[in-house]
């Protein structure tokens, strides 16, 4: 039986006191470890909310989220702070690089930000680096890179300290064709190569279509869950 990395369990969100918006209501699911999953919906359906919660950058107003068997409901913001830091990454629509730093500056900030030496940890960003094809480029300024670029860059700093699950939100809303199969193809590569977890929010079916598992959510609700025969790389 595969171990569950992720358990969602009545997860809701409503923002507002007198007057209440309901965001989420009533969502559960679990992810096992290697999945390689996304999250659809129309724009306002509660997807991205729901990643925060998952992504422990927001609270559930009910329900419950435990990451690798530890229930994060009742931690303080350090405690979650420190879970998120252990076992999540994250990749955003738009790169958030910093443009006055280098390739590697940027790569191994999760990692200062945890205690390391940027000499300590040169070494695992540039594998990362060379697993996405940026070997080279360590000592390049950020603003140098091409958009497709930067957001490979992004998604090594996302890997920089080797989580169980990397959550994307729309990380390919801001590039060409081109460059959306390519990060795509790395997510796959990574995901295989890895065993690391992804779970990417996007509005475009043709890249969900890609994964192994669809979860669609409208209204705040999860309203289909379903096995993609068709997500999995042939071969």
């Amino acid at each position: 039986m595969a171990e569950q990395l992720l358990v969602a369990e009545g997860l809701g969100k409503t923002y507002g006191d007198v007057v209440t918006t309901v965001a989420l209501s009533d969502v559960a699911f679990a992810l096992e470890r290697g999945e390689f999953a996304s999250i659809v919906g129309q724009s306002g359906s509660g997807k991205s909310t729901l990643l925060n919660l998952i992504g422990l950058l927001d609270t559930p107003t009910t329900g419950s989220v435990s990451l690798d068997g530890k229930e994060t409901t009742a931690l303080g913001r350090s405690g979650r702070t420190r879970l998120r830091n252990e076992l999540l990454g994250f990749v955003f629509q738009f790169h958030h690089l910093l443009p006055e730093f280098s390739v590697l500056e940027n790569v191994v900030m999760p990692g200062l930000v945890g205690g390391g030496s940027e000499k300590a940890l040169r070494p695992r960003a540039e594998e990362v680096l060379a697993l996405l094809g940026l070997e080279g480029l360590e000592d390049k300024n950020a603003n140098q890179l091409s958009g497709g670029q930067k957001q490979r860059v992004a998604i090594a700093r996302a890997l920089l300290n080797r989580p169980a699950l990397v959550l994307a939100d729309e990380p390919t809303g801001n590039l060409d064709t081109a460059n959306t199969a390519l990060v795509y193809e790395l997510f796959r590569k990574v995901n295989a190569e890895l065993g690391t977890a992804f779970l990417i929010v996007t509005h475009d079916r043709a890249v969900a279509q890609q994964t192994d598992r669809i979860l669609e959510v409208s209204d705040g609700r999860l309203v289909q869950d379903v096995r993609n025969e068709f997500g999995a790389p042939s071969g």
